[in-house]
This record gives C-alpha cells, sequence and structure tokens, in this order.
C-alpha cells in the first residue's frame, strides 16, 4: 500500500502491474494477485481495463476501519515467541481477514542468511503464524534447525511442523 501511495504522490499517477512487479523483484502475474487481495480487502479500488487505474480506496470504505494494527517486532527471529524489541503498526489493509491481531509479528530481514527474492536487508517482515494450507508462491519462514530461513512454497500444502508462518507483508520502512 505503502509504494502505491508513495508512486501516486511522486508521479502523479497510478503505478502499473509492472510497475509494482519491478519495485518487489517478483513477477507481473504475483503482483496481479497481490492488487486483486488488496482490492477484495477494500484495500485499494480500481476500474477493470483501464491502465493505471489502482487507487487506495476511499475513506470509510471496506471491512476493516482501523486505520492501523499494532503488532510486535522482533530484531532476531531468535527472539521468537518471547519478550519483542518493540512494536510496529501495520495497515490493516495488507493483513489477511481472517488473521487475529494475535497470530501477527514482524521481524527484521537481516536475519537470514540468504535473503529471499523481493526482500532486501532491512525489510520487515509481516508473518502470520496461523496460515492454513499454503498456495504455491506463498513465501514462508521455516526453522529447521537453529537458524530460520525464508523460502518461498513450490506446491500447496499445509505447513510442516518447523514452519514458523506465512508472510504476509513486506515493509520496506516503518
Amino acid at each position: 500500500m505503502s509504494f502505491i501511495r508513495d508512486f501516486i504522490g511522486q508521479n502523479g499517477i497510478s503505478p502499473t502491474l509492472y510497475e509494482i512487479a519491478e519495485q518487489f523483484s517478483i513477477s507481473a502475474s504475483t503482483a496481479a494477485a497481490h492488487v486483486a487481495a488488496l482490492e477484495r480487502k477494500h484495500a485499494i479500488e480500481r476500474r477493470k481495463g483501464t491502465r493505471r487505474s489502482i487507487r487506495p480506496a476511499a475513506t470509510g470504505h471496506g471491512k476493516k476501519t482501523r486505520t492501523s494494527v499494532t503488532v510486535p517486532l522482533y530484531a532476531k527471529l531468535s527472539q521468537f515467541p518471547d519478550e519483542p524489541d518493540s512494536r510496529c503498526c501495520v495497515d490493516p489493509g495488507l493483513i489477511p481477514d481472517d488473521a487475529a491481531t494475535g497470530d501477527l509479528f514482524a521481524v527484521r530481514s537481516g536475519v537470514f542468511d540468504e535473503q529471499p527474492p523481493g526482500v532486501d536487508p532491512g525489510d520487515v517482515l509481516i508473518v502470520w503464524t496461523r496460515p492454513g494450507v499454503l498456495p504455491p508462491g506463498m513465501m514462508i519462514l521455516n526453522r529447521p534447525g537453529s537458524d530460520p530461513i525464508c523460502r518461498t512454497v513450490n506446491s500447496s500444502r499445509t505447513p510442516e511442523p518447523d514452519t514458523i508462518g506465512r508472510v504476509v507483508a513486506v515493509l520496506r520502512s516503518l
């Protein structure tokens, strides 16, 4: 959401799906899926078949009326689920409708040996600890040993025992 708002503020027009995909180093089809999810959550509005029509939803529309959701923030995943370092605010439009706030946490991405595609060091990952079935293309956090890893799911399945949760949002800054 912040990328869409910032893009419109800087350019005076909405980003295309290709520009969104390029910004986050994802495919255009993945960007389209994320935009569709934001539209289902009433976080954005767009006119089908019209280029550059993605806009933040008008105030007061949509199911979620809160302006932000506060989640615990961990500097290191090894601290989870103990006491967080601080808390961060997240746009409720980025959170799945069926995710309870207590099932979410945030962690800085610098804790991984390998950075996942589309995630830069220092980004904040919003993680849902009860994601249900994981569709292909979803980014998840696993802890197979002592070191956590972030990876993409290749095929639809239920979470493995070492799955910490599904990444539902990546924030470039707080």
